[in-house]
């Protein structure tokens, strides 16, 4: 897996993030929900989680993922 998004999901432990998302962890995050089998043609955000070592993905300015490590596997899930 890429080393941006392991190293958001490890660091999103205490962070606050007041922007919306470096272009390279939006580009990784991105794969990962395609990759996943979901749609996101356009990353308008991602938000590691102040606790849980997930990320928030805004896609579309319709969708939104949350992106999980589990034991180094990445899952995706659609949140409502």
């Amino acid at each position: 897996m890429k080393k941006l998004l392991l190293l958001a999901l490890a660091l999103s432990t205490g962070n606050a993030y007041a922007d919306d998302g470096s272009p390279q962890l939006k580009t990784e995050s991105q794969a990962v929900v395609r990759n996943a089998g979901y749609q996101c043609d356009k990353v308008n955000g991602v938000y590691p989680a102040a606790f849980g070592g997930s990320v928030t993905v805004f896609c579309d300015d319709v969708y939104q993922y949350t992106i999980k490590d589990k034991g180094g596997r990445y899952s995706v899930e659609v949140d409502d």
